[in-house]
């Protein structure tokens, strides 16, 4: 039996567009050749795999059955080849981030690399969210760490998505009785400056904003926390920073707001036609994607 790699590419975004002219736009070759491969690979598996008398297409049993070997395939093949590339050779990634996941997610990254990929080393620069873009749009880092800002960053980055986290609005649990008679709960904010700070103002109705009392605002996370953990009131922190502070009861979410979920943090690059950086990017981002 011979199968060549693409095909099973071929197969595997033809699955997903269930359209053959879709599917060769994005395998960048001509629909005819497009469809050449596919039956080439029907061929070489004697079976057919996509129903074509459907619409939009469908797959057969056959190629239901065959998907997820196709996807471990590929998968077990770019892994091995690109983790074997990446050790080859040393390099020291300049990395941007922002103070908040500098301090909360990069060592999590870095612990992960670390054990994936053992020659790589990591440059860390600490800057707010514009200065972080503008380090990479320059060339004088290799990769940024952020949340997902359109405002911020393009079509023109490559993004690969690390996590999705929430916001939770959180109070240092011995503190919460003395505010029980409040009409207004004190609050701790971001800077409106800061993708976290439109983020919280944007999800905040009129209601809910009458209910605050600002005591003070901070660029950093983790500079909320403290104050919250002070008792000088409460704040939206992201979940990742409080994990063991709601574990032990150190710190409650407060039922009457809401959380702000779905904000997605991502290692952003821009594209190059340099080869070694390519496959230092493949190499991480499945390390980060599969450990």
């Amino acid at each position: 039996m011979n199968i060549e790699t693409k095909w099973l590419q071929d197969f595997l975004i033809l699955s997903e567009t269930r359209n053959f002219s879709t599917a060769a736009q994005l395998r960048f070759v001509t629909q005819p050749a497009f469809s050449r491969r596919i039956q080439s690979l029907e061929k070489s598996l004697g079976c057919q795999l996509i129903d074509r008398r459907t619409s939009p297409l469908t797959l057969t049993n056959e190629g239901e059955a065959f998907k997820p070997t196709a996807q471990s395939v590929l998968h077990l093949l770019n892994s091995s080849a690109e983790k074997l590339r990446a050790n080859s050779y040393a390099q020291e990634l300049r990395i941007a981030a922002t103070h908040t996941l500098a301090l909360g997610v990069f060592p999590k990254i870095l612990k992960t690399l670390k054990r994936q990929l053992p020659n790589v080393s990591a440059q860390l620069q600490i800057a707010d969210a514009d200065d972080c873009t503008k380090l990479l749009k320059s060339n004088n880092c290799d990769y940024l760490l952020a949340f997902h800002d359109n405002e911020l960053l393009g079509k023109e980055y490559e993004r690969f998505e690390l996590l999705n986290i929430k916001l939770l609005p959180v109070a240092l649990t011995t503190a919460l009785p003395q505010w029980i008679n409040n009409e207004r709960m004190p609050y701790l904010a971001y800077q409106s400056s800061i993708f976290l700070g439109r983020t919280v103002d944007n999800a905040l109705t009129k209601e809910v904003t009458a209910k605050l009392d600002k005591v003070a605002s901070s660029s950093m996370a983790d500079s909320l926390k403290t104050m919250v953990l002070q008792g000088l009131g409460f704040a939206w922190l992201p979940d990742y920073s409080i994990e063991h502070e709601l574990r032990d009861g150190k710190l409650t979410v407060l039922e009457t707001f809401s959380d702000i979920s779905e904000l997605s943090i991502c290692l952003y690059r821009l594209p190059t036609n340099d080869h070694t950086k390519s496959v230092y990017w493949q190499g991480i981002t499945q390390a980060l994607e599969f450990d």
